[in-house]
């Protein structure tokens, strides 16, 4: 099965972009990948994400948000918010992390960093969560890193809906 979503996840990450200067795009869709770190071992990703960005005129600088929901190996919650940018590409999220606690683990808020590359319909994201405070008893979590795919469906405030077969390839 995942070898036959290879090719798609291909087609949409390098099919043109359409051009969105000087719009406002929202994007939402389904994210998956894995969670590691030093005091875990590997557990998968599943949620979505939401977010917005608002294109400058002449280039092609985004600045906007994000707002992430997923189950970490369907034993806790994580939830993350906060502004990104993006140029042309690449981008990068910074923000908030809340983490549910877990067995052996304290609930905690902390940091999200997360450099990216986005083709608007799919993403690629390396996300560190940094936990500052705990919100519960047990142990502070340490840090983890997530490798995060997102598939998006971009929709522009002033043209609606950009589904893939129908951006001009010029």
């Amino acid at each position: 099965m995942l070898r036959r979503a290879y090719p798609l996840f291909l087609a949409l990450f390098l099919h043109a972009s359409p051009t969105w200067a000087a719009d406002v795009v929202f994007a939402f869709g389904p994210m998956g990948g894995a969670v590691v770190g030093p005091a875990q071992s590997s557990l998968g990703l599943l949620g979505g994400e939401l977010t917005f960005v608002h294109y400058v005129e002449t280039f092609e600088l985004g600045v906007g948000g994000f707002l992430q929901a997923s189950t970490v190996g369907f034993e806790r919650a994580r939830f993350s918010v906060g502004p990104q940018v993006n140029f042309s590409l690449l981008g990068a999220e910074v923000g908030a992390m809340f983490d549910t606690a877990a067995p052996g683990r304290s609930g905690c808020v902390g940091v999200h960093l997360a450099p990216f590359v986005s083709s608007g319909y799919a993403s690629l994201a390396i996300q560190t969560g940094i936990p500052v405070v705990p919100l519960s008893e047990g142990p502070l979590p340490r840090w983890s890193v997530t490798f995060a795919v997102t598939l998006k469906l971009p929709i522009s405030v002033k043209n609606g809906p950009y589904f893939p077969w129908d951006i001009d390839m010029k």
